[in-house]
């Protein structure tokens, strides 16, 4: 009986070590729920879709950005989605959970021209359908920034955006960008006038 009992103990911790080291998972470590903005309406098509978004904060002092689109009632198929990335703000180790809805074929940061984390589905997120949960990692506390989804019906294509969680960049990093902006201004009138 004892016996039975280790080697069912010992099973589970096999089972809980592999779920803890899923490659498609959340990053590991202790974590908070830091903002959250459930059920962003987006109107595409003759009907909606809605992203769920959550950003954690780790105690290592990284936020991670989750996101998860649903159709709700749409007669579009969902193939595209977008976070944009304010300049001054960063994201890396963009990944999606292995488990529960339509994958990405690509779910990667993007740095030109517009800065942004992209998806591409392998199948289009139908009515009634949601896609796994999509995240990055950034060094940046959240505000709202632009999101955008994108399908196609009957061979129409339909595009909508919304406001999203996404990093901002620090304060001194926002100052630095008005200076520099203001200088291009003034470097423009002088060549002008």
């Amino acid at each position: 009986m004892r016996g039975v009992k280790k080697n069912s103990f010992l099973g589970l911790l096999v089972v809980a070590t592999l779920f803890a080291q899923d490659v498609g998972a959340l990053p590991v470590g202790d974590n908070s729920l830091y903002r959250s903005r459930p059920d962003v309406t987006f109107s595409i098509g003759s009907g909606s879709a809605k992203v769920d978004c959550e950003v954690y904060k780790y105690t290592s002092g990284i936020y991670v950005y989750a996101y998860q689109i649903s159709n709700i009632d749409s007669d579009i198929g969902l193939s595209f989605f977008s976070v944009g990335i304010l300049d001054g703000a960063n994201a890396f180790e963009a990944d999606y959970e292995l488990l529960g809805g339509v994958t990405p074929a690509s779910w990667d940061t993007v740095s030109s021209p517009v800065q942004s984390v992209d998806a591409l589905f392998t199948s289009a997120i139908d009515n009634g359908y949601s896609s796994t949960v999509l995240w990055f990692v950034s060094d940046y506390t959240p505000t709202l920034g632009n999101g955008a989804l994108f399908g196609t019906a009957s061979g129409i294509p339909h595009y909508a955006t919304e406001n999203l969680l996404t990093p901002v960049p620090e304060p001194a990093t926002i100052v630095l960008l008005g200076i520099g902006g203001i200088l291009t201004l003034i470097r423009r009138n002088r060549l002008s006038g």
